[in-house]
């Protein structure tokens, strides 16, 4: 009795109808539509340039070509500054105005390499593939609803906001503090009504009720696939929401993303998921 109000109150508080445990058929759904994702996701964790792209994979070259075109332009204009914040001005300015044209929610990285749309995890992942290129230590941060870069360089600390194209290099311990007061917890639960939340703007948050956390290139692709589950689940395509919470927690097996496919598990009646991740088991 007690799973079953469970199930009946989850499925209320997220709009889902509920299934009848009877009369039920198995079937199956493939978690690889295309092969080349599974290769990216699966053959290239230590390569996040390919890693990143995995998720809406572009067969044309275009995303590279362009990708080549901004680092030698970077590498003649900064090669005379390395070590010191005028060559963050460089690379950041630079990477708006040659790659992140605009702002697009739940965007691909693929996306941002061919056409410039960016939101705040792709872009969040071009300038720290970027940083690394340069050897320029960076941690990306994680917050209830956002990403974004932070790091140091000739022994001060620095802010890449990636959605932010004219103000978003930070430096200064004031000007550092001001902007990260915005994530730290309050107390207050900014998703009262528990619905899903993904990885946005900075002005379109409300106050964050997460601690800071600190993650890297592999977790940032998980936090892509979220960003695509949460695009997904409001678009009422529960199934394939839930394949894609799959990927997300295969790369990143946070609390946000654990909870949230746990859930569906409960709600479209998951059976079984193979461990090689080739497909899901459910009742219907």
């Amino acid at each position: 009795m007690k799973k079953l109000l469970l199930i009946v109150m989850i499925g209320c508080l997220l709009g889902f109808p509920v299934k009848s445990q009877e009369n039920f058929v198995v079937y199956q759904l493939h978690v690889f539509n295309d092969p080349q994702e599974k290769l990216l996701l699966t053959a290239h964790q230590d390569e996040p340039f390919l890693l990143l792209q995995a998720i809406n994979f572009q067969e044309d070259e275009s995303g590279f070509k362009k990708w080549d075109e901004l680092t030698q332009v970077l590498d003649q204009k900064i090669k005379k500054d390395v070590g010191n914040v005028r060559m963050l001005s460089e690379l950041f300015f630079t990477t708006h105005q040659l790659m992140l044209k605009e702002y697009a929610k739940h965007a691909y990285f693929s996306k941002t390499l061919t056409d410039g749309l960016y939101d705040c995890v792709t872009g969040t992942g071009l300038f720290a593939l970027l940083l690394d290129r340069y050897q320029i230590p960076y941690w990306i941060v994680e917050t209830q609803e956002h990403v974004y870069i932070k790091g140091e360089i000739g022994g001060r600390s620095f802010i890449l906001e990636s959605t932010f194209p004219d103000k978003g290099l930070i430096t200064g311990k004031r000007e550092i503090k001001n902007f990260e007061s915005q994530f730290f917890p309050n107390g207050n639960s900014s998703n009262l009504n528990n619905s899903p939340i993904g990885i946005g703007k900075v002005s379109e948050l409300p106050a964050s009720g997460m601690d800071l956390n600190y993650i890297g290139l592999r977790e940032l692709a998980g936090l892509q696939y979220y960003n695509d589950a949460i695009r997904k689940f409001y678009e009422k395509k529960y199934k394939d929401a839930y394949i894609q919470l799959i990927k997300a927690a295969y790369l990143y097996p946070s609390s946000r993303i654990n909870d949230l496919k746990s859930k569906m598990e409960i709600l479209l009646g998951i059976i079984s998921v193979d461990t090689q991740m080739q497909q899901v088991s459910l009742q219907e």
